[in-house]
């Protein structure tokens, strides 16, 4: 199972991370794996809706982790899915790891350099996601990691500027289209479990912490081609 494709899942989940590996990856037995491809199952397995159901259903953990345990997963309720939905769905999973592995990149990528030209070798929290900075607020992260007694000169100034628009501009508007196709994705799951509009209204209005995604502002959303 560790060598084939596979499914991770944290048995201690404070999030909704179930994870893909097609890298012949080996974990310890803080994780489970299911053996397969199905991209379907995937989307499904993240899915705000199940999110919500397993915080009611499943037992919790400190900090209102969740135990994500072979006997629990193995009750959580998979719906079919008709052709059309179900490569609709296949198309964008795969979409969005491209984007998961490309985001990842960056940020990776900017932690380097942060250490490497900044000598920031221990990132705040907000700066260990850059991406989520805007300019101003990625400057004044940069500047309280570097501390007072190292104020930017003007030219440092303009090169973080610039390595921001160069590198991390771009990233975000990533990240937006990522976010978008998550919305997709979940109309997509929400309609397969049968959710009228007040149904998926309702899970929104109990929705537990840490849903995967935030709330949409509009009800539905249709994936591109």
């Amino acid at each position: 199972m560790f060598e084939g494709k596979k499914l991770v899942i944290q048995r201690i989940a404070f999030h909704s991370r179930i994870g893909f590996d097609d890298r012949k990856m080996y974990v310890n037995d803080a994780a489970i794996v299911i053996p397969t491809s199905d991209f379907w199952l995937l989307a499904c397995l993240n899915s705000c809706l199940l999110w919500w159901f397993e915080f009611r259903s499943f037992p919790h953990k400190k900090d209102e982790a969740l135990a994500m345990d072979i006997p629990f997963v193995e009750t959580l309720p998979i719906p079919e899915a008709d052709m059309s939905t179900k490569k609709n769905a296949e198309r964008t999973v795969a979409r969005l790891i491209e984007f998961s592995e490309g985001l990842l990149a960056t940020r990776m990528g900017i932690l380097d350099w942060l250490k490497v030209q900044h000598e920031i070798s221990e990132p705040s929290t907000k700066l260990q996601d850059p991406i989520a900075l805007d300019s101003d607020a990625f400057v004044i992260e940069v500047q309280r990691a570097r501390g007072r007694r190292n104020p930017f000169t003007a030219a440092a100034l303009r090169g973080l500027r610039e390595e921001y628009k160069r590198t991390i501009e771009p990233a975000r508007s990533v990240s937006a289209e990522a976010l978008r196709l998550e919305h997709c994705l979940h109309d997509l799951v929400n309609a397969a479990y049968g959710l009228s509009p007040e149904e998926v209204h309702l899970m929104w209005d109990t929705a537990p912490p840490r849903m995967p995604i935030p709330r949409p502002n509009s009800s539905r959303c249709e994936v591109k081609r």
